[in-house]
């Protein structure tokens, strides 16, 4: 029997496109690297289960992941503009927005980190403008924040959006 031997640049290649591959599926499968294959299942079922394009107001998800203090979730949710604050201008440049979540009691509040390097300011930001929003949760004991409230130049992170006046802003 004739068993070929392939050489080490060949195993290297086929080695290089295999973790490519791997790379390419978790990117576009918007599972986060560093969990196991069945906490992700897991939390898809549960806290993660939001579409990118779905309008739908979802707070439910952003008020589990507080509660069990977990960060990196992509959420679609939906509030009321409490104030604007300060713009963040060291490095890249961020509209800060302090918003109360739509039908949650108790009351919680949110703060929407908008990188408006990358997108266009949010215009109206009044207080007691409803707005929609998608991004990526981070917890914090105050109720938490959303960044990537944006699409990614880069194309590594999923992009999200922020909602007012029926214009999206991403």
């Amino acid at each position: 029997m004739n068993i070929p031997i392939l050489s080490n640049a060949v195993v290297k290649q086929a080695r290089y496109l295999t973790i490519g591959l791997l790379a390419a599926s978790v990117l576009l499968s918007g599972c986060q690297p560093n969990e196991s294959l069945s906490s992700t299942i897991s939390q898809n079922n549960d806290i993660n289960s939001v579409v990118e394009n779905d309008n739908s107001c979802q707070n439910d998800t952003i008020v589990k992941a507080f509660k069990a203090k977990l960060s990196n979730r992509q959420v679609n949710g939906c509030g009321t503009i409490i104030k604007a604050l300060p713009d963040d201008n060291e490095g890249s440049r961020h509209q800060k927005i302090l918003i109360e979540l739509e039908g949650i009691s108790p009351k919680q509040t949110l703060l929407l980190v908008h990188n408006i390097d990358v997108a266009p300011r949010v215009a109206d930001v009044t207080k007691g403008t409803p707005l929609n929003f998608y991004g990526e949760y981070i917890y914090n004991d105050k109720g938490g924040l959303v960044h990537w409230t944006h699409h990614d130049p880069a194309a590594r992170h999923q992009g999200g959006w922020i909602e007012s006046n029926g214009v999206r802003y991403d």
